[in-house]
């Protein structure tokens, strides 16, 4: 028997005069979300648009490179299980700010690095700031909408990684040829700051909704294994680590293969990659408001999350083309389709975390980041391996087929824990 669908109201904790108002300030808090997340995307692209020049410096190959990026992945995986935790439990009010904080200062320490070890390190700290950025925006879409309008938020904030990923070639381009990479660190982790004042004025009105839940040690393992005993949990768990892997590859890789491997300069390869990212900023809205249209004409949220899937996987599939193509420009267009897919296939999954267990979106979300950015760390040097010996085409063809695995995982996911998806 299907669940009753879950009112389609504005958050109850606003009182009938301020509701109106409020509400429509809730989104400009997704607003600032979708700037967290551009500037998360943005100081995290600095090292993958000056890779050539930081791997010239330090005479590293690309394998090496790979183990840098893994630096990053690890950390940003035992902090992101963590991170979800400490959202939920100290909410996300104080902890945003502080990890915006963190990761921007570690830019900024970034220009500063004289060894690869350093320049790990500071990746790491990177990685453990940018952790929370996922859990406290969903935490936070989750507090403050209804079920209707959680896949647009998610969407709008999510499609912040592909609008920092485009603005990053704009500014680290000119101030890498300019004044030299390490400026680029500099500039993008100054940035920050800004958004941390942004939010202490906008977010006062809504700390009554967004307050945390303090659990102790004991509770926490309660609140992990309640997640873990979700059978939706784990068929999600496909998506992370196959998905988010491939959206990582687009943010870590792209610029440097389509310069080493297809022969563009410095300049224009950093350029052609804004149009590939100009590709996930638009999958992330396009989804969104697809599956909105859809339940407007009586489709089902489930069926409408559905479909979208599988029309995201079917443009991911473009991906095998891509690396298979002799002509470098035609390989630009199939990886603008792939990135159309992977955005809108994402949007829809972290719709879907956050009805796995709705009091504990956080240390959901967190486990699933975890395990996805382990799996993408421990494979990187991999990948790097591949770009040594210009065979990265059999990972295009791979990111072509895997994720039908994510989807048949998700088909099922529907049916699992009904009550708590609001379809």
């Amino acid at each position: 028997m299907r669940a009753p669908e879950a009112p389609q109201t504005t958050p109850d904790f606003w009182s009938d005069e301020t509701a109106a108002v409020l509400y429509r300030r809730t989104w400009w808090i997704v607003g600032l979300l979708f700037l967290a997340t551009v500037l998360n995307y943005l100081d995290r692209q600095v090292l993958a648009l000056t890779a050539e020049q930081v791997m010239a410096e330090f005479r590293i190959s690309k394998e090496e490179f790979g183990r840098i990026i893994s630096a990053f992945r690890y950390a940003y995986a035992i902090f992101q299980i963590i991170g979800g935790w400490l959202v939920d439990s100290r909410g996300p009010v104080t902890v945003f700010p502080a990890a915006v904080g963190l990761w921007s200062l570690a830019g900024i320490l970034t220009s500063l690095s004289g060894s690869i070890r350093s320049l790990s390190i500071l990746r790491s700290l990177l990685g453990v700031g940018e952790s929370f950025n996922w859990p406290c925006a969903l935490k936070v879409t989750q507090r403050l909408l209804p079920p209707k309008d959680r896949a647009l938020a998610n969407g709008i904030f999510n499609s912040g990684a592909a609008a920092g990923a485009i603005i990053a070639p704009l500014i680290v381009t000119v101030v890498a040829l300019y004044l030299g990479w390490r400026y680029a660190f500099v500039v993008t982790g100054a940035l920050g700051l800004l958004w941390i004042m942004a939010w202490l004025w906008l977010i006062p009105p809504f700390r009554p909704r967004l307050g945390g839940a303090p659990m102790s040690f004991r509770k926490v393992l309660d609140v992990f294994g309640r997640v873990l005993r979700k059978r939706s949990f784990w068929l999600l768990s496909v998506s992370a680590v196959i998905v988010n892997s491939v959206s990582y590859f687009l943010a870590d890789w792209i610029p440097l293969y389509l310069k080493t491997e297809r022969g563009f300069s410095f300049a224009v390869g950093n350029a052609l990659s804004v149009i590939v990212y100009a590709s996930l900023e638009a999958g992330n809205i396009l989804v969104g408001l697809f599956i909105r249209k859809l339940v407007a004409r009586g489709v089902s949220v489930s069926r409408a999350r559905r479909l979208a899937l599988l029309a995201s996987c079917l443009l991911m599939s473009s991906a095998a083309a891509a690396g298979l193509t002799p002509n470098r420009f035609l390989a630009v267009g199939f990886l603008m389709l792939t990135a159309l897919g992977v955005a809108g296939f994402l949007v829809v999954y972290l719709t879907l975390v956050q009805d796995v267990e709705p009091e504990y979106v956080g240390a959901t979300a967190g486990l699933l980041g975890g395990i996805g950015n382990l799996a993408y760390g421990s494979i990187s040097p991999l990948i790097g391996r591949l770009a040594d010996l210009e065979q990265t085409t059999l990972t295009f063809v791979l990111i072509s087929l895997l994720p039908w695995l994510a989807f048949a995982a998700i088909f099922f996911v529907a049916r699992e824990d009904k009550g708590t998806q609001g379809t």
